[in-house]
């Protein structure tokens, strides 16, 4: 037998099975990545969750807080395995969908070979202010998605109730809503979208897959299920503080039945307020109605006192609380914040007003002049 010719076919085999395992892995190394990607979990849809600050899970749909409390938003891009399982891609470290908590095991960060770019809208009315010539035109009110260059373009974001139009709080010059808050506001309604961006590659300019989150076209009839948070203040005060970042909607001089009821409609779902509807609202908190109301006149050169507490119960003649009622003639305001050096009512302290859209304004730019004004205490 010829040893060296047994050796040679030998070392051969050897040479084509390495050769050929060789192609293997790299074959393995070009086909799986792809081969993997099919197999995962299909997108199919964008949520917005909410997460208030000590809560166990983020929730989808309307969430009600209290100003000043944290919270969190948060994309999530619901996908579909191959057996037919939701998978929910997110940052979220619970979930709760339509009132239903996510296993666990459902939730994944994002794990895939696409770039993500993640965008976020609030949906709020067209405008602060809204007046309408004819009854008829409210059939042209519509809600749109604003995006918000200054907000994170990420997975996760603190959570805001400013609204995108930031309208000075005096409508003047007199400066900003943080200015006049000394900072931003945290009462009011707010409604978000999110859009999530898929891109198959660094250089690639063009999405090849975009999943939006439900938006205007959802309100109002959606309203009940649409990702909200309405930070309102106790007692009387609520339905004020919920007015701040929807649209004013001024009848004309006359609107008919049909139309007050549509407006009263909207603004008790916070949708849009207009002013006579708002304000029964602010005396149903309270407990009382309009013919209850005692007024007595005030001077704001020698007020009564700020009992430091919230109105929306019995009244007090001895001091002043947020929520009372000041006016003069047909201009009544919400009482908001004691700003003056005494502790008293006076020119300097806060108020709700809702002349031409919501705004936070000293009393002395409602109220110019000289003159008693009257109070109500709710």
């Amino acid at each position: 037998m010829d040893t060296s010719s047994t050796s040679e076919n030998t070392s051969k085999r050897i040479v084509r099975i390495v050769i050929v395992a060789a192609l293997a892995v790299v074959a393995v190394v070009l086909i799986w990545p792809k081969a993997k990607e099919s197999l995962a979990p299909k997108p199919e849809r964008a949520i917005v969750a909410i997460q208030v600050a000590g809560a166990e899970r983020a929730v989808t749909g309307p969430v009600e807080i209290t100003p000043g409390t944290d919270f969190t938003l948060y994309a999530v891009l619901e996908a579909k395995s191959r057996s037919g399982e939701p998978v929910y891609y997110t940052e979220a470290p619970g979930l709760e969908i339509d009132g239903k908590p996510v296993p666990a095991d459902a939730l994944r960060r994002w794990d895939r070979p696409q770039r993500v770019k993640v965008f976020w809208f609030t949906v709020e009315g067209p405008a602060p202010y809204l007046k309408l010539k004819a009854p008829e035109n409210l059939d042209r009110f519509t809600y749109t998605e604003f995006f918000r260059a200054d907000w994170p373009t990420a997975w996760t974001i603190p959570g805001s109730v400013t609204s995108r139009f930031g309208q000075s709080l005096s409508r003047g010059e007199a400066g900003s809503e943080a200015n006049v808050l000394g900072g931003e506001r945290t009462f009011g309604t707010q409604r978000y979208q999110v859009r999530i961006e898929l891109f198959e590659g660094d250089k690639q300019i063009t999405p090849s897959a975009r999943y939006i989150s439900p938006g205007s076209k959802a309100l109002p009839d959606g309203a009940a299920t649409f990702s909200t948070v309405y930070s309102a203040y106790p007692g009387a005060a609520g339905p004020a503080s919920l007015a701040f970042g929807l649209t004013e909607i001024k009848p004309p001089p006359e609107p008919g039945a049909d139309l007050q009821g549509r407006l009263t409609d909207l603004t008790e779902k916070h949708l849009a307020f207009s002013r006579l509807p708002l304000i029964r609202q602010v005396l149903a908190a309270a407990g009382t109605t309009s013919d209850d109301l005692d007024w007595h006149e005030v001077d704001l050169g020698d007020g009564p006192a700020w009992s430091g507490g919230e109105s929306g119960g019995a009244g007090s003649d001895e001091g002043v609380s947020r929520g009372d009622l000041l006016r003069a003639g047909g201009r009544v305001v919400v009482l908001f914040e004691d700003r003056g050096t005494l502790g008293r009512l006076d020119r300097q302290d806060l108020c709700f007003d809702f002349e031409q859209g919501a705004a936070v304004l000293p009393l002395s730019e409602v109220f110019v002049g000289e003159g008693l004004l009257e109070l109500a205490h709710l």
